[in-house]
């Protein structure tokens, strides 16, 4: 989710145009292949084929046979899984920094400067001009303090300080320049989610691929026998065209996903970001197992992996 000041709703709303491209995508699936699919291919028999084909057609033929119902079932209870998933994902916040631990920071700066404000007073406590403590530190000198223990905290315990939110963030913690605010974790933002992805949504965002990936494999089998009938007949150009180009664009598709999914399988195995992964500066390397890391995602309740719930895990901040 966005936060925009007054006079820019028209961003706002430009922001929105990929993820409603996104649904319409959707619903062309849904509204035009499958019920032409059925139409076609359920309720008329088996076409004459070519034999390089012949596999591919027979599982097409598996599929549109009696066991129709049950593949139905399975193909909604999917897409209802996959609709849950995209509404949680777009409006889960990917995670802001907790306020305990931004507290818990702004102590230790606190504590250093006082240090450094009584050692201040030590060395000036034989001064005759020195009457008050508050009388020797003037407003200036407090702020150079604050700066000076703000930096030292920076180098001794490896917190990093955010420029545009003047706060301190944890480890992994990342600034969305569109979001304008630090995010736990971040791996990236989205444009077609209109949403960070990040410690609270990563999970849903990979149940999200996984479901669109076996919803375009599905849709790829069963019409790819409409596309080689209308290849194989006296169709219009106009039906040869539409029918050519669907086919052609859900194979594109089933590409794009099938390398985003494997690398984001890739990322967790490697207990890294797509941030991290792009930048090009020294990482410190994580000591953990495939099977450490996989549970740092989704958990460890095996029920839940496959599903659109996102575990109840503590984020690792130090």
């Amino acid at each position: 989710m966005k936060y925009y000041k007054q006079g820019q709703f028209l961003c706002y709303i430009g922001t929105w145009i990929p993820f409603v491209i996104l649904v319409t995508i959707f619903l062309y699936f849904y509204t035009y292949l499958l019920p032409r699919i059925r139409s076609e291919y359920i309720e008329r028999p088996v076409v004459e084929i070519n034999t390089y084909l012949i596999q591919l057609i027979h599982i097409n033929d598996y599929v549109f046979s009696n066991s129709t119902v049950v593949i139905t079932i399975l193909l909604h209870t999917l897409l209802v899984l996959f609709l849950i998933t995209l509404i949680r994902v777009v409006i889960t916040l990917p995670g802001r920094v907790p306020q305990e631990w931004l507290n818990k920071v702004e102590g230790e700066i606190t504590k250093m400067i006082e240090n450094e404000e009584n050692m201040i007073n030590f060395h000036k406590k034989g001064s005759q001009t020195s009457t008050s403590f508050s009388s020797e530190i003037d407003d200036e000198q407090r702020l150079q303090l604050n700066i000076k223990a703000r930096l030292e905290l920076i180098d001794k315990s490896g917190h990093r300080f955010c420029k545009n939110c003047q706060s301190f963030k944890p480890k992994r913690c990342h600034h969305c320049r569109q979001c304008k605010t630090c995010w736990l974790k971040m791996d990236h933002h989205c444009q077609w989610l209109n949403n960070c992805i990040g410690y609270n949504n990563y999970k849903l965002f990979i149940n999200l691929l996984c479901y669109s990936w076996l919803l375009i494999s599905f849709i790829m089998i069963t019409y790819s026998r409409c596309y080689y009938d209308t290849l194989n007949s006296f169709s219009s150009d106009g039906k040869l065209f539409l029918i050519s180009f669907t086919f052609l664009y859900c194979c594109f598709l089933w590409i794009l996903l099938t390398a985003f999914t494997l690398f984001h399988l890739w990322a967790i195995k490697s207990n890294i970001t797509t941030l991290e992964y792009c930048e090009n500066k020294p990482r410190q390397p994580l000591q953990k197992s495939a099977l450490e890391n996989f549970i740092e995602v989704f958990g460890i309740n095996p029920l839940i992996w496959f599903l659109p719930i996102q575990p109840n895990t503590k984020p690792i901040l130090d």
